[in-house]
């Protein structure tokens, strides 16, 4: 009997330390939203999803988000790229190159609000799909 009140007593303080504890020190959870990761595969006559399904140079993502943009080669040896993310008219972010011997690359960003597109482009100048390969447009919506 004696020990249950023992073992009561003990859970009573551990309760009351730690209520006292989250009252002292104050803490906010924010559930942060999962970065959008969007794989994009590349050859000279076009932008791909994973599927092989064409994006239509056209990808919409949400407001206020984390976005990672995964480019990767499945064109033919010696085909290259490298990729610019043109926004705000004046900021770029800029990509690695992929080629048959360097299969990934990514751009990573936040997107602003509704509305907002932002201009991808390959910035190779002798890049073999230039007449195919248009520039891909990412809209927040």
């Amino acid at each position: 009997m004696k020990r249950g009140r023992t073992q009561i007593g003990l859970l009573a303080i551990v309760l009351l330390f730690c209520a006292t504890a989250l009252t002292l020190y104050p803490f906010q959870v924010r559930a942060v939203p999962a970065q959008i990761e969007v794989i994009i595969k590349v050859n000279e006559d076009g932008f791909y999803d994973r599927n092989g399904k064409s994006f239509n140079n056209l990808i919409e993502v949400p407001k206020g988000r984390s976005v990672k943009l995964v480019f990767e080669h499945v064109g033919k040896p010696g085909e290259k790229h490298a990729f610019v993310l043109l926004f705000d008219s004046d900021e770029e972010i800029e990509s690695g190159t992929i080629s048959d011997l360097n299969r990934r690359t990514h751009i990573e960003f936040n997107t602003g609000e509704s509305g907002e597109i932002y201009d991808i482009f390959c910035v190779i100048v002798e890049c073999d799909g230039m007449e195919h390969l248009t520039d891909l447009l990412i809209k927040v919506g």
